[in-house]
């Protein structure tokens, strides 16, 4: 799989599951402009607090056909594998879908995500061992500099004035 760096902004993401997973996914992408909806008959404490906290959709049912057309992103984290399967081959070709319980059936797969100002460091094992990439994160993590962060900050106002006034002389 290609690594990329996802813009949801405006986006509609669609959230089937409503466990502990389910809630670190959301957790994940709740930092993102985009409309998050949760369809789940039950959900953890968790997930209620990022309802909550977010003003997320909560759809209290089980997941049908319809509720999948409108989505850009959609993460399949319910605990059953079957319908984890279903979404992920119902779902149409445009869209992306993380499959929690068989990653291979999608076509997203969700990194340990690093940020620290402009860095931002994803870590994969290709869904063989969450646990292994939630270590190695912890490792990378620990190898970055503050004055590494400061100075990307740095070069990052320096690269948008230098764009700014390119722009101008046009």
């Amino acid at each position: 799989m290609l690594p990329i760096h996802l813009d949801l902004s405006n986006k509609k993401v669609l959230i089937i599951g409503g466990g502990t997973i389910a809630a670190r996914r959301v957790n994940a992408i709740c930092a993102e402009p985009c409309d998050i909806t949760v369809i789940s008959p039950e959900i953890c404490a968790e997930m209620a607090r990022l309802i909550d906290t977010y003003k997320l959709h909560w759809k209290k049912k089980k997941v049908d056909v319809e509720d999948l057309k409108e989505a850009f992103f959609i993460v399949a984290a319910t605990n059953d594998h079957a319908v984890n399967e279903w979404i992920a081959k119902t779902s149409l070709p445009h869209q992306l879908v993380n499959c929690v319980s068989q990653s291979e059936l999608g076509s997203v797969i969700m990194p340990k995500v690093i940020k620290a100002g402009k860095v931002t460091i994803s870590v994969s094992t290709s869904g063989a061992s969450p646990a292994r990439t939630k270590q190695l994160a912890t490792t990378i993590e620990a190898m970055l500099e503050n004055e590494d962060i400061e100075a990307l900050d740095v070069l990052y106002m320096e690269r948008k004035e230098r764009i700014t006034k390119q722009r101008k002389n046009r």
